[in-house]
């Protein structure tokens, strides 16, 4: 198995632009990579699975993030 690279909360909050209690919901829903456990108070997430999930974004821009009210 090779090297996981493993980010910690300002790196994803960084590279995804998503505060940590909307990344929380995605979560929540299925909707963003799930966090890893890395101690009793830590915890990361996979570097590629942000990407990936980054990378799909773009590819969807017109897809809301989060919640949103309808106009």
């Amino acid at each position: 198995m090779g090297i996981v690279l493993v980010w910690r909360e300002p790196k994803v909050k960084e590279e995804s632009g998503l505060s940590k209690s909307t990344r929380w919901r995605l979560e929540k829903a299925g909707e963003f990579p799930k966090k890893i456990q890395l101690g009793p108070r830590a915890v990361g997430w996979r570097a590629e699975e942000i990407i990936e999930w980054v990378k799909a974004r773009g590819e969807a821009k017109s897809a809301p993030i989060g919640r949103h009210r309808a106009e």
